[in-house]
């Protein structure tokens, strides 16, 4: 539970930059920050600003 807690507080500090780099290693976005076909169904959830 600890360990979740540091690492939302990380993801909470990173820039747009340093967010799509990590999701882009987990292989969920591509490195101009859309979704994978895997993950295209995210799009759906993921509210636009």
């Amino acid at each position: 539970m600890e360990l979740a807690a540091r690492k939302l507080e990380e993801a909470k500090a990173m820039s747009k930059k340093e967010a799509i780099q990590s999701l882009n290693s987990a292989g969920i976005l591509t490195k101009k920050g859309k979704f994978t076909k895997p993950y295209a169904e995210l799009e759906k959830l993921v509210i636009a600003k």
